[in-house]
């Protein structure tokens, strides 16, 4: 069978290895000059710079992205940092394990029961604020889970069910991580476009052809090509602009229409000192915007020049005045380092939002990879897994869709 990847995102080439590993024939086509789309590299002198995504996975080899390369053999290595994450507070940084020190008896009691519920629960529908004020009052329980959030998912805990939540600790718990690539998220894309045979860039999908309800093939510089299966990697409202609104139901358009988007800034960073000295996360709950930071030449020198280290420091997007919220996020970032002008030289400021968001639909949001049209399926960011944060979601919706399709 023929299968048409539109996108080469991380989900559009992880679907074409597996279904290539399956033994169906596929082409992906990109409409931009590299693949990879928000997860890979840029090189700026000497420095290895994300176009999205963090250089970590985060799950590391225990997660869902990891158990997709190996199926494919991808040649990719991927580094666990020891720890995995502290929390500066107080001018401090504090390990996991460490932060009960912070608390009075009775709210060490609170957490107790908090953890508790957060390894053995389910939660519900309200938000994960919300469930948490239910526990406690200390406002730093709600900057420390709020910092998470940030971090993980582009989003605050009043955006997300305490259900998506305690799914989302349960895989952390069971999975830990993060783990950091060798090279960055373009070693990952590197290593499928290795594997994958027919990769076509600046090749713009312009429709998918669509016929009595099914998908049988697309449009391609007004040439059609007819496929038995399409695989959009574009999200799910410009996979409904190409396979055109009147093919689906109202209330799937309607449903797609009304997707919100997590949206955020991110500040990659040189220096010529260690400023972490760990590779893991340092997440920053009493911050005004930013929600952690990381060092990953802690791990893999590779992604900067000799001497010098690179911080990617990583904020939601609060609101839409963004040169407001850039400066909140400079600020934040001259208090959490130390002489941060002296040591440090700002190399790209990203803002992902409207049609390039973080991810194109918020954690927790259920949308499956089937569309109404038959033989058309979507992956990536929009159509993550619930309770697997990032390309950790996205990789385990692609291992779901190809056993459905396979």
């Amino acid at each position: 069978m023929r299968v048409a990847v539109i996108g080469s995102g991380i989900g559009g080439l992880l679907s074409a290895c597996l279904l290539e590993e399956k033994g169906f024939s596929v082409d992906v086509y990109e409409k931009l000059p590299y693949a990879g789309g928000r997860f890979t590299n840029i090189s700026y002198r000497g420095f290895e710079l994300s176009t999205g995504a963090l250089h970590m996975v985060p799950h590391g080899n225990k997660g869902a992205l990891a158990k997709a390369l190996k199926k494919v053999n991808a040649d990719v290595e991927i580094v666990e940092p020891k720890p995995e994450g502290m929390f500066r507070i107080k001018n401090r940084n504090y390990t996991v394990n460490e932060l009960p020190e912070l608390f009075s008896l009775r709210d060490k009691l609170s957490l107790l029961r908090i953890l508790a519920e957060l390894k053995y629960g389910r939660g519900g529908d309200e938000s994960f604020k919300e469930w948490l004020r239910k526990r406690s009052k200390n406002e730093l329980f709600y900057r420390i889970a709020n910092s998470f959030a940030g971090w993980s998912l582009s989003i605050g805990i009043e955006e997300i069910s305490s259900r998506e939540y305690i799914r989302i600790t349960k895989n952390v718990n069971k999975l830990r991580g993060p783990g950091i690539p060798i090279g960055g998220c373009k070693a990952i894309i590197d290593s499928l476009l290795d594997i994958v045979e027919n990769v076509f860039l600046r090749k713009k999908v312009d429709r998918i052809i669509v016929e009595n309800g099914k998908a049988i093939g697309i449009e391609v510089n007004g040439q059609r090509k007819f496929y038995d299966i399409v695989v959009s990697d574009v999200g799910p409202k410009e996979t409904l602009k190409l396979a055109g609104e009147e093919n689906f139901p109202r209330s799937y358009v309607s449903s797609i229409r009304n997707l919100k988007e997590a949206e955020g800034i991110k500040v990659q960073i040189a220096s010529k000192k260690p400023i972490l000295e760990f590779g893991g996360v340092l997440f920053t709950p009493e911050a005004e915007r930013v929600a952690g930071l990381n060092e990953v030449t802690s791990v893999d020198e590779t992604i900067a020049p000799k001497g010098y280290h690179l911080i990617q420091a990583h904020a939601p997007l609060k609101s839409s005045d963004v040169e407001r919220e850039i400066s909140l996020v400079l600020k934040d970032l001259n208090n959490i380092i130390k002489d941060f002008k002296k040591n440090c030289e700002i190399l790209l400021i990203q803002v992902f939002r409207k049609k390039y968001p973080v991810n194109r639909v918020k954690q927790g949001t259920s949308l499956k990879f089937e569309t109404p049209i038959k033989n058309l399926y979507i992956v990536g960011d929009g159509v993550k897994a619930s309770g697997y944060m990032e390309t950790e979601g996205i990789a385990k919706r692609v291992l779901e869709l190809v056993e459905v399709i396979s």
